[in-house]
């Protein structure tokens, strides 16, 4: 496991900066400008140094307490099929697929790292039946300056670019992209989650058959050269359509896909984007084998529009970056001096709303502040020590 260490500014009283007991702690000032710093991560954020930032004489103290934390790793593996290009409003599938990916990236990205990829690729045996490929290494997002601005980082604008010279084609081979990406995703240090966003059923099984209850084609009522896909005409038996196969529908190497992953100790989240309704039993069977079935009907994230797209992303990227448990690396001389902030405004020290210490070194935001935390509306939490602690 790799441990990165984070630098917040949290001092303790010391005589080169005297503090008055009667006096409000002063807000939290940024540690870095937009552009600066190497990345960011873990639940308390301010970017990650080589070592501590500049010292900002508005705040009391001087000693700072670094937080040892893992950002976890949000791994995207995106549909690029051919029914990716429909439109829905004014952009297609695929480009509110990349919209809601920045929209939640710009607001946890400091948080994790995260690395994408679409299926199906180019090229194989089977022409649009490809495993997916990486179309975006892993990294760590960029620091949280950037958010704080509304501007996009480095990081996040590589991601974005990359999925932009993308362009739909193709079937849905979810088994053979998540079997492939499998030893890369392992791979990652620390905890890792993939989430696997499609519009549709997964197929491309050369080695399938199925009946028409099966066959995608007649579930959508499509028609092949003329014919309808209808009772009484399978169009995926490969003596009637060839190829025709490759249009069962491949829930059970899905499935087994998924297994492979949760058993490397990878949980997969399933998005259903507009236009998967008709699959939600195979997506809540996917859903359930990632380990991350949602309660009640239907187990996957169904998003029925864009906005509800953003949202579904946003919940799991909260679920997966945040906690309300802040560990601090060392303990607090005095643990009477130190405050916590949301966003530099103080959070006051409160067993129902607020914060209490859980520890020495740890603190557990609780209450309607947890859920603040958790919805993923909070940018950055700041632990700043040398004035008396604000109570409720």
């Amino acid at each position: 496991m790799i441990l990165r260490r984070t630098w917040l500014w949290v001092g303790v009283a010391v005589a080169a900066i005297a503090c008055d007991s009667e006096r409000r702690p002063d807000y939290f000032q940024p540690l870095v400008e937009a552009g600066a710093g190497t990345g960011g991560g873990g639940v308390i954020d301010a970017g990650l140094h080589d070592g501590p930032p500049p010292i900002d004489a508005g705040l009391c103290g001087n000693q700072y307490i670094p937080v040892v934390a893992e950002p976890p790793n949000l791994y995207f593996v995106i549909d690029r099929s051919g029914s990716m290009q429909e439109k829905e409003g004014a952009y297609t599938r695929y480009q509110h697929a990349r919209i809601a990916m920045g929209k939640v990236l710009r607001v946890i990205g400091h948080r994790v790292s995260y690395g994408a990829a679409v299926f199906p690729s180019t090229g194989g045996a089977i022409e649009g039946c490809a495993a997916g490929k990486q179309v975006f290494p892993t990294q760590l997002g960029d620091p949280v300056s950037y958010a704080e601005q509304s501007l996009d980082g480095p990081v996040l604008k590589s991601l974005l670019t990359a999925l932009a010279g993308i362009a739909p084609s193709g079937g849905t081979p979810i088994a053979a992209t998540l079997t492939a990406l499998t030893p890369t995703v392992a791979a990652l240090a620390g905890d890792t989650v993939v989430v696997l966003a499609t519009d549709g059923g997964p197929n491309c099984n050369e080695a399938a058959s199925c009946s028409e209850g099966a066959c995608m084609l007649n579930l959508e009522g499509a028609s092949v050269g003329g014919v309808m896909c209808q009772p009484g005409f399978n169009c995926c038996d490969p003596t009637k359509i060839t190829g025709g196969q490759l249009h069962c529908l491949d829930g059970p190497g899905s499935l087994g896909a998924v297994t492979a992953l949760a058993a490397q100790g990878v949980p997969t989240y399933v998005v259903g984007i507009p236009g998967s309704e008709i699959y939600a039993d195979v997506l809540d069977q996917l859903a359930v084998a990632g380990g991350t079935a949602r309660p009640g009907t239907p187990k996957y994230y169904a998003a029925t529009d864009s906005a509800a797209l953003s949202s579904v992303l946003k919940e799991i990227g909260a679920k997966v970056a945040i906690s309300c448990t802040i560990e601090l690396d060392f303990e607090p001389e005095d643990p009477k001096l130190v405050n916590v902030y949301f966003d530099k405004q103080v959070l006051p020290a409160d067993d129902e709303n607020g914060w209490h210490w859980s520890g020495p070194q740890s603190i557990e935001i609780v209450g309607p502040a947890c859920d603040k935390l958790s919805s993923g509306d909070v940018l950055a939490v700041q632990v700043v020590g040398g004035c008396p602690t604000t109570v409720r």
